[in-house]
């Protein structure tokens, strides 16, 4: 049964769908109720609205082109596009329907924001964790792989997959163990196992493989699984265990002992080398703590005992201690504890065990370093504008006052404080070449660059920086000492004096460009003049030529004074700017204004000449004159430079701006003179051979008045295939 009008109404009023009828421009004629969220306005504000308006910059092309396709097919249309209906209401994704009838295009869409993104974020994860999902049918042998999957075995995406195929990555020796968990997989078991691989490139891979099986009828009709590639996890559990081994060597060849000491008897067990080391008992498994304090520096007793009272009583498990302590020649040597506690349900430590390190030689090292660090600071605050001295990983071992000020402003970081690499506290604009300056010291080689950077107050300041290596006693680069000379005044003399250069050369060029147009402009018209008056003054010509003679010569009159306007224009803009005078405009009635000027040339040329006016009737702040005098000049251009075909001249209002649009299917513009057409005295066509006349000033005035008034000027061009100019201004000021 059919529904009457009223049911059909109703029923697109309940749905969830988005339901639009549009003409072919994208004006909207009818919108349910659910488009008010899409257009944020009520139902009966939407009628009218141009769909165009809400769809994201991005695709709006697009849409125009599915609307004209639309118009030229039956059959639904089936796309995706992205809506900004307000400020701060994020996108909407909607899936559209579109299909014509009676000339009016019906479109019904679905939204899939939420299904696109998590679209989206299933295939980030995928790729992050190095995970694909497979499946299989044990029924028809179909085997599936995900492009993840494909990538793990390094595999072109869509390679046809068996079973076969897929057990044969693995190695000879593991695919029976493989073969019979697909076994267990078809007897209704889920599998979770670890593999190596060996992908189509000969790469060998870790893999864990999970297999799920899905039941109908008591019988396996699919198998869902995944693969995840944990090379690397298996590569660190492997040198995990290396580590551990390393670890027990370790403490072989340092002078340190392990001990375990127990508090319910006050003693401590140590290994038999660190009891002959100190002099200790060797008969006696434990050593009484009182034993050990005769062992400890009188000056260090006191101290050493308010530090482990404090150890004992902190949170976690972890101790600390240093001290000096006797050996069996008797001299003093620096130690340093590390203990893990063991503890009661009451917190009380009961057992502790721990390594105790000979750190003799490094405290001597520090005192000596200690010293060198203060005499090689006084050199660096009084040496170079800046100085920094790195380790080989190219962390800050020193720097100077002043580039430690810089880092604590700018990074919040001390690094005499804190272990910091030099890279991750550079300007960011040092960072490029740091990485291939730094091997270079590395290398044994010196580099020196300059650097220009923007300090905090923002002026610009030149540096040279110098990466010089420092050896040790045999000959090896401990370190990179990195300095830098300020050559602001220097640099600042240089590329003055090069620009200056530059400038005279781009002086030199104008001059040619003026004299070489002008030269044309000036002498082509005044030839006509003059060769023309002869003939009148003369009475030569043919009587019945005078008029058109006449003609001829208001026509050389005019051009000359166009010229010499356009040149009166040009240089007086700044005093132009000064004087302006805005007023509240109709920029449909303006344009017009300067369609109408133009349309006896654009007929005179055979050519198609349409005017597209907004019907909001757009209005904006504007000086009349020089806004006419700039879209006139594009306007007469795109005339000028179109032999066949048709110009466009469009209004379209957004919401803070206002759109001409001014298109042309003409000589169009070469990509290396895209960038030019903006300069003065610059023409597509230029000198003596050149097809079109002018002097090139026409669009540098039409640009510089655009964005006096605080707008702006686009052009698409391609050579042959036209020329597109969009102008934008504000709406208001």
């Amino acid at each position: 049964m059919a529904y009457t009008g009223q049911e059909f109404v109703t029923l697109t009023e309940k749905t969830m769908l988005y339901l639009i009828v549009l003409d072919k421009e994208g004006k909207v004629h009818y919108a349910n109720k659910r488009s008010e969220t899409l257009f944020q306005l009520p139902n009966d504000q939407i009628i009218g609205k141009s769909i165009l308006d809400f769809i994201i910059d991005k695709e709006e092309n697009e849409f125009e082109e599915i609307l004209s396709k639309c118009c030229s097919l039956q059959s639904p249309q089936n796309y995706t596009f992205r809506f900004s209906p307000a400020p701060n209401t994020g996108i909407l994704t909607l899936k559209f329907d579109f299909i014509l009838s009676n000339d009016l295009i019906y479109a019904s869409g679905i939204d899939i924001t939420e299904e696109n993104k998590e679209h989206h974020s299933l295939i980030a994860l995928s790729k992050l964790t190095k995970t694909g999902a497979w499946y299989y049918n044990p029924i028809s042998e179909e085997m599936f792989f995900s492009k993840e999957c494909y990538n793990l075995h390094e595999l072109e995406p869509g390679t046809p997959m068996t079973m076969e195929k897929a057990i044969s990555y693995y190695r000879p020796e593991s695919r029976p163990k493989i073969w019979k968990l697909l076994e267990d997989l078809i007897n209704k078991k889920s599998t979770d196992y670890t593999e190596k691989i060996i992908t189509e490139k000969g790469t060998e891979k870790w893999i864990r493989v999970l297999g799920e099986p899905i039941i109908h009828n008591d019988k396996v009709i699919f198998i869902n699984g995944s693969f995840a590639d944990i090379t690397e996890r298996h590569n660190y559990l492997e040198k995990l265990k290396y580590n551990e081994e390393t670890k027990h060597l370790a403490l072989k060849g340092i002078r340190s002992g392990l001990f375990d000491h127990h508090f319910d008897i006050d003693a401590t067990y140590y290994s038999a080398d660190f009891k002959k080391m100190l002099g200790l008992p060797l008969d006696k498994d434990f050593i009484s703590t009182n034993l050990i304090k005769e062992l400890v520096h009188p000056e260090d007793t006191e101290p050493a005992l308010k530090r482990h009272i404090e150890g004992l009583k902190k949170d976690g498990n972890h101790y600390f201690n240093h001290y000096r302590l006797k050996n069996k020649e008797g001299v003093y040597r620096y130690y340093e504890i590390h203990g893990y506690r063991r503890k009661d349900k009451n917190n009380r430590t009961t057992r502790m065990i721990g390594n105790l390190i000979d750190v003799n030689q490094r405290k001597l090292n520090e005192h000596i370093i200690a010293e060198s660090h203060n005499r090689l600071l006084a050199m660096i605050n009084n040496g170079f504008a800046y100085t920094v001295l790195l380790n080989t990983a190219g962390e800050i071992l020193m720097a100077d006052e002043n580039s430690l000020k810089i880092i604590k402003r700018d990074f919040n970081v001390d690094p005499s404080i804190t272990s910091t690499l030099f890279i991750d506290v550079m300007p960011v604009n040092f960072r490029n070449n740091f990485a291939h300056e730094f091997n270079e010291a590395l290398k044994g080689n010196t580099v020196k660059k300059e650097i220009e950077r923007i300090t905090y107050k923002g002026s610009v300041q030149w540096l040279e920086s110098k990466y010089t290596p420092i050896k040790d006693e045999e000959n090896k680069i401990n370190s990179v000492l990195v300095s830098f000379h300020d050559i602001t005044e220097q640099k600042t003399a240089e590329l003055a004096i090069k620009e200056a250069h530059l400038k005279e050369q781009e002086l030199s060029n104008l001059k040619s460009n003026i004299l070489s147009n002008f030269s044309h402009e000036i002498r082509t018209p005044l030839n006509g003049i003059i060769t023309i008056s002869n003939l009148l003054l003369l009475g030569e010509e043919n009587p019945n030529d005078r008029e058109k003679l006449a003609e001829y010569l208001n026509e050389s009159k005019e051009r000359l004074l166009a010229t010499i306007n356009n040149l009166s224009h040009y240089s007086e803009i700044e005093t132009i700017q000064k004087n302006l005078n805005y007023v509240e405009a109709d920029i449909n009635y303006t344009v017009e204004t300067s369609y109408r000027e133009y349309r006896h040339f654009a007929n005179s040329k055979n050519l198609k000449y349409i005017l597209k006016l907004d019907e909001s009737c757009p209005s904006a702040k504007i000086d009349e004159d020089i806004f006419h005098t700039a879209i006139n000049n594009i306007i007469h251009n795109s005339i000028k430079y179109t032999n066949k075909g048709k110009v466009i001249i469009k209004v379209k209002a957004k919401k803070h701006n206002i759109q001409i649009l001014i298109k042309d299917s003409g000589i169009g513009i070469g990509k290396d003179n895209l960038k030019k057409i903006f300069d003065p005295f610059i023409q597509e066509s230029i000198g003596l051979s050149r097809k079109y006349e002018g002097t090139g000033i026409g669009l540098s005035l039409s640009k510089r008045y655009i964005e006096i008034l605080g707008g702006k000027i686009e052009v698409i061009s391609k050579l042959n295939q036209g020329t597109k100019f969009i102008i934008t201004i504000p709406k208001n000021i």
